[in-house]
């Protein structure tokens, strides 16, 4: 089946995608379905899709988004997934696939705002959005055995304007290391030989200052954690968590902390997020990324506009309700590589009030959160 340059192509659907399909064709955006997960990189082949729209629950999907992110022609296309519940899992299973943002499958209404705002920006860029030019500053190698893992790892960094090599053992990383222009090693903790932490202490051994983040399953994340304090300029990543995780944990490394001005500190902190502009009726769904005392900031490609209030539902870290919450978009991200951006795209949100004590209730959650983080009251 022969593809138009940009179409929206829908895999794991259907029947269900006909009010996609036609929303779709009324804003000019041409379709195509595939039913089955395994027959998508044959259709993909000779298409450079505007955005890809995956069935979350579809046999196969996260086969079908690590083949696209290991495809250089297609490991910047956007790809949205329809969930039957966007939930936390759902969530955190997308980012772990490579995956750009979740929606939830009762209306059309969330994809026609991401499609409306991906032809926006290739009317604006005469190309697709996902391609446009990056300009990377910084060196960055990430290491590890597994090919999805390093892909994903390396886009999330390349996202933030990094140079990103591969190394997929310790004696190839030595070689890139050896070749200059490095400023951070991001290393799968189960690395040969001997494990990511070893290779850290023989290389503050050698010498080398060069900042490390050691990615580590829940299970080895006490033991990476000892690693990284007996070293400097070292931090610790949860291997089940969103690889945009690595991202804020190099920037950090990386972040003169001297001129650090923030009012409290910003912390990892991954939950669905209920947000709509104020006074409008229906919320669309977003993750937290990062939290602190007065702000969070929330992953999504439909991000409202600059100083819009917005109204958000959450639950906060260590609280034991959710929590409703009004404030006001200070900046967002928008989708697509953008050299030296430090988020993954979304929207920055400063908490300006909360309803019935709930500003009070984020607030508390917050310190007991960074308490248990941080190890001091903040």
């Amino acid at each position: 089946m022969a593809l138009p340059e940009h179409p929206l192509v829908l895999i794991g659907f259907r029947d269900d995608a006909a009010p996609i399909r036609e929303e779709a064709s009324a804003m000019g955006v041409s379709s195509a379905v595939v039913a089955r997960c395994e027959d998508a990189a044959t259709a993909l082949a000779d298409v450079l899709p505007l955005a890809i729209l995956l069935r979350h629950e579809a046999p196969g999907a996260a086969q079908v988004c690590t083949q696209a992110r290991m495809d250089t022609r297609l490991s910047q296309v956007p790809i949205f997934s329809v969930a039957l519940e966007p939930s936390d899992l759902a969530f955190a299973e997308l980012f772990a696939w490579g995956g750009d943002d979740l929606v939830g499958g009762a209306s059309p209404e969330p994809i026609v705002r991401r499609l409306r705002w991906l032809r926006a920006q290739q009317a604006r860029s005469g190309s697709s959005a996902a391609h446009r030019a990056v300009r990377p500053q910084s060196g960055a190698i990430v290491a590890g055995a597994d090919a999805a893992w390093r892909t994903v790892t390396g886009r999330a960094l390349y996202g933030g304007g990094f140079r990103v090599r591969f190394a997929t053992s310790g004696e190839t990383l030595a070689e890139e290391c050896a070749r200059g222009d490095v400023q951070v090693v991001v290393a799968a903790d189960d690395l040969e030989p001997g494990g990511a932490a070893e290779l850290l202490a023989r290389s503050r051994a050698e010498g080398s200052i060069t900042a490390w983040v050691l990615v580590a399953p829940p299970k080895r994340m006490a033991a990476a954690n000892a690693a990284a304090k007996a070293s400097s300029r070292a931090s610790v990543a949860d291997g089940f968590a969103p690889p945009e995780n690595v991202l804020f944990l190099v920037n950090e490394l990386l972040a003169a902390r001297g001129v650090d001005k923030r009012a409290s500190s910003r912390l990892l902190y991954g939950t669905a997020v209920a947000f709509r502009p104020a006074g409008r009726e229906k919320d669309d769904i977003g993750y937290s990324y990062n939290v602190s005392a007065g702000g969070l900031y929330v992953r999504t490609t439909a991000a409202p506009d600059p100083g819009q209030e917005v109204w958000l539902e959450l639950w906060p870290p260590r609280a034991e309700r959710r929590v409703r919450l009004a404030g006001k978009v200070a900046w967002r991200r928008p989708i697509g590589p953008v050299g030296g951006a430090t988020v993954p795209p979304g929207l920055g949100v400063q908490i300006t009030e909360g309803l019935a004590g709930d500003l009070d209730r984020w607030r508390a959650g917050y310190e007991v959160f960074a308490e248990s983080l941080l190890g001091r009251a903040h």
